[in-house]
């Protein structure tokens, strides 16, 4: 079952706030999450700005590498990305105290609580770090294939969480999303790349190569905005490709 999202589209109001026409485009966010606009909001976008760059940033990869069947260039390139996408998502979790795991970034827009219709909807870090790789997960099978998330992220309502993750749950999620886009990276095909999505996708009819391109900029805007969460609160977060004075 695909989880409860809407797509992120240019003007599209949620929860009082437009998306800047000059957004690029996202895979989906849930339903209801804040994507914050503006002059005040400078600050979130700018770190957004300096993680998508991480995303072109050679660096290198000790979790994925590509043989076999994976030999054209630019499948190399999105499998580059998606790993850094993944490496800021894994460092934004790992980096996040305990204190803040269960603090919503955006508490007048998007507190934690229960749905109408089942499981809970938030902006603490717990829940981005799901809501992205969950997201991540589903889009990968395309609706192709019978699709299910693994335990114990199985325990959810039309995509919404049951309960909340702990942070070794979800660096678990993590690892396992590395597996999925290395099994589908090493057996795409030309074919398997202009297919277009099933009907029963939110996206339908948009080619497959089209929506695993954009993939891993879902992961990175959500992992960027945990890192700037924990920044505006004093602490220190590991340095990654793309940010002021990385050194690799």
């Amino acid at each position: 079952m695909e989880p409860s999202l809407e797509p992120c589209t240019p003007g599209r109001v949620v929860t009082g706030r437009a998306f800047p026409s000059a957004q690029i485009p996202r895979p989906a966010v849930a339903s209801g999450e804040p994507c914050r606009s503006g002059a005040a909001d400078t600050r979130w976008g700018d770190a957004l700005s300096a993680a998508r760059a991480c995303v072109h940033v050679s660096a290198r990869s000790a979790d994925m590498r590509y043989t076999g069947s994976v030999s054209n260039a630019f499948v190399q390139s999105m499998a580059h990305n998606f790993e850094q996408a993944l490496r800021l998502m894994d460092a934004a979790l790992t980096d996040c105290p305990d204190e803040l795991w269960q603090t919503d970034l955006w508490p007048d827009e998007a507190p934690t609580a229960p749905t109408p219709h089942g499981g809970l909807h938030g902006s603490a870090p717990w829940f981005l770090g799901y809501h992205a790789l969950n997201t991540l997960d589903y889009d990968l099978a395309g609706e192709f294939e019978p699709w299910a998330p693994p335990q114990p992220f199985d325990d959810n309502t039309y995509g919404f969480p049951n309960r909340r993750f702990t942070k070794p749950e979800l660096l678990g999620y993590v690892d396992w999303c590395r597996g999925r886009v290395r099994q589908t990276l090493d057996g795409l095909t030309e074919e398997m790349a202009a297919r277009p999505l099933p009907s029963a996708h939110r996206y339908h009819g948009m080619l497959f190569a089209v929506i695993a391109g954009s993939m891993p900029l879902h992961v990175v805007e959500h992992a960027a905005q945990i890192r700037q969460f924990l920044t505006a609160a004093g602490l220190r977060v590991q340095p990654m490709p793309g940010d002021r004075g990385y050194t690799g």
